[in-house]
């Protein structure tokens, strides 16, 4: 019986990321991956695997993509829609299909429109966006509850009557985002924020912010994934899959076990033991910021402090920014960067593990931690570039 296969990331690429006007979704995506295909230094034909995931008519579809690249046939391909960890899921896939050998070279994309990143929002028909089944609807909408705003907000009350979380704890998190994003050319939010600026920030849903949630962009980004044998003769240094695991909890958003952390803390449990390292071998992490608190939640459920704790362990964004003990979200993340959907973050941990970050590489970066998405889709990895 051979031995199993691990995967490695050897490419990434980014499209134009902006608001309003500009080049079509197709047109970005073909920017990301022909970006990622140059980087990798594989050809278009050389893939023959492409894996994506959409919430609606956002983004091209593989055999779109198959077709605008010249790729030939495709050994494995999934277009994933609905559940699964946002733009993580293709990766999920993607990983799945070249440890398993059902492909070999494996494009992963994530294309957004900024229409599509405004899913969430407050405006609008509440119960057009609310996106449940009638089951749900009936059960939830008369007291308000629809879509992800007001549902997040409520798990922001819990925090502060369970933990004690203070509305400024959720700020050091937007104001770090800046911090990072001055540093990332790519980034569109990229001035500086105060504790003052955040607190007077628009209430969207008592106690979240408008500046508690991601930045809706256009833009695409892409991954290229190979195996750890053929990673070795490509042109970088790759960067090795030590592990990755996804989580449902209880797999539901509004009635889950676990309110606060949902699927969060198994997910980790699972990284961790996979992978054979602990939070204390970590260099840096990327964690899903489609909303601050989403961020506190992860940094608990991975073990770098205690449940509760987040907001006083951050040190006031100390440490978790430029020069601290554990830099997180060095792109700036969706709140700063842009919402492309937490793939971003993959692209940003292999950027600083190749020691390609610029003005913002973490020093002597070897270890990564990336977590997507939370509440019941959830996912992560853990990665090595020693």
């Amino acid at each position: 019986m051979s031995a199993p296969r691990k995967a490695a990331i050897v490419g990434y690429g980014f499209s134009d990321v902006f608001r309003g006007p500009g080049l079509d979704v197709e047109a970005l995506t073909a920017q990301s991956c022909l970006a990622a295909i140059a980087d990798a230094g594989v050809r278009a034909a050389d893939i023959d695997g492409i894996f994506e995931y959409q919430i609606g008519a956002e983004s091209p579809k593989c055999l779109y993509v198959q077709r605008l690249l010249g790729t030939g046939d495709l050994a494995s391909y999934t277009d994933i829609m609905g559940s699964g960890a946002s733009g993580f899921a293709g990766v999920v896939a993607a990983l799945s299909a070249v440890e398993s050998g059902a492909c070999e070279v494996a494009l992963v994309f994530r294309s957004m429109q900024q229409q599509a990143g405004n899913t969430g929002s407050a405006s609008g028909d509440p119960v057009a966006q609310a996106g449940y089944s009638p089951l749900h609807d009936e059960i939830v909408a008369p007291y308000g509850m629809f879509g992800i705003i007001p549902a997040t907000a409520l798990r922001m009350c819990r925090r502060q009557v369970e933990y004690g979380t203070r509305p400024q704890d959720y700020g050091y998190v937007a104001i770090n985002a800046r911090r990072w994003a001055a540093l990332n050319e790519r980034a569109v939010q990229r001035n500086a924020l105060t504790m003052e600026g955040y607190l007077s920030a628009k209430l969207l849903c008592d106690p979240l912010r408008l500046l508690d949630c991601d930045y809706p962009v256009s833009g695409s980004c892409a991954l290229i994934i190979t195996t750890q044998q053929r990673a070795r003769d490509l042109r970088h240094k790759p960067v090795m899959v030590a592990a990755h695991a996804q989580a449902t909890g209880s797999g539901d958003w509004l009635h889950g076990a676990d309110f606060l952390h949902g699927g969060t803390i198994r997910c980790a449990e699972r990284l961790w033991r996979r992978s054979g390292l602990e939070p204390n071998d970590i260099d840096f992490a990327q964690v899903y910021d489609g909303f601050t608190y989403s961020v506190l939640t992860w940094i608990e459920a991975l073990g770098f402090c205690g449940l509760g704790e987040a907001g006083d362990w951050i040190e006031q964004g100390r440490r978790i920014g430029p020069g601290g003990s554990l830099p997180l979200n060095t792109n700036g993340g969706q709140l700063a960067e842009g919402r492309l959907h937490g793939l971003a973050a993959v692209a940003e941990s292999v950027m600083q593990l190749r020691g390609d970050g610029g003005s913002r590489q973490v020093r002597d970066a070897e270890t990564a931690v990336v977590t997507v998405s939370w509440g019941p889709q959830c996912a992560g990895m853990v990665l090595i570039c020693p």
